[in-house]
């Protein structure tokens, strides 16, 4: 750090740091707060500096001065020669999540199944609630799970971003073209694997599907029950999110919309069942 002062020092004049920023990284350091302009190994030199973690794309972070100067407290001589504005706004480069790309994810995982590669999956077909925002160019979006909804005739994804990884698994809804006449032929097999009369090899998406299908005419399992409290993903715009308490007002299975009540304020409002205990829903 006393490299870093005196360089400042030999320009003869304090760096003022950004009023606002615009980061596509996990963390945040100091060179991010710092003009193009900086000497070059004043620059060099704040890379290895964190000031703090990044938000999530698409959101803002607040730095405070006296923030900053906390953070940077180890070396009073490096805050004697920079200024540090009143506020610093740290924004999170973030875009929204297409249907291409998400098509793209499923058709590829389809594509590498005996089972599903009949199922034709367009973007018209694919269906998420979730505004999910990425920072970078490609998302890299992988699926990590597959369940079947027999009685509406629909796959469930959920995915994840390879390359963002703190940004949570979202569903994705598919009402794959011919998906009648597929489905039950799969329903099929799965009775014929557990009667005995067939033990087809598959992988482990392909079991897990068949095991799902064996009990596809019976009632959809309630993951979210009435009087119980879950954790409501309520979602407004492209940008601003909240993970608040919720009580469930009915029973509720995967990709169902029930009512329920938010424990803060006693509003009612619909809701999509998106895992256990979990809701979804926008305003």
């Amino acid at each position: 750090m006393y490299t870093c002062s005196g360089v400042a020092q030999a320009a003869s004049a304090r760096i003022s740091l950004l009023r606002e920023t615009v980061v596509d990284k996990g963390s945040i350091y100091l060179s991010d707060l710092l003009p193009k302009s900086a000497p070059s190994t004043v620059l060099l030199l704040a890379r290895e500096i964190v000031v703090g973690q990044s938000p999530r794309p698409g959101s803002v972070r607040v730095f405070t001065s006296e923030a900053v100067s906390r953070i940077l407290g180890d070396d009073a001589g490096l805050l004697d020669e920079i200024q540090v504005p009143e506020r610093i706004l740290v924004r999170r480069a973030g875009r929204l999540i297409t249907k291409e790309e998400v098509t793209k994810a499923i058709q590829s995982t389809l594509l590498h199944n005996e089972e599903f590669s009949k199922l034709t999956v367009t973007t018209a077909n694919v269906r998420f609630a979730a505004a999910v925002l990425v920072s970078a160019e490609n998302a890299d979006l992988q699926v990590t799970r597959i369940e079947v909804d027999h009685t509406l005739q629909q796959l469930n994804f959920w995915l994840v971003s390879g390359a963002d990884t703190g940004i949570l698994p979202f569903l994705v809804m598919v009402r794959p073209q011919g998906a009648s006449s597929i489905l039950a032929g799969l329903e099929d097999d799965a009775s014929a694997q557990e009667s005995g009369t067939e033990n087809k090899p598959g992988s482990l998406e392909s079991v897990l599907f068949r095991r799902h299908l064996a009990h596809a005419k019976q009632r959809s399992v309630a993951i979210v029950e009435p009087g119980k409290t879950a954790q409501l993903h309520l979602i407004s715009g492209k940008t601003t999110e909240m993970f608040l308490p919720a009580t469930a007002l009915e029973r509720g299975s995967l990709g169902q919309q029930i009512r329920v009540r938010l424990e803060a304020s006693g509003r009612v409002m619909e809701a999509q069942v998106v895992g256990p205990g979990r809701l979804e829903a926008e305003f």
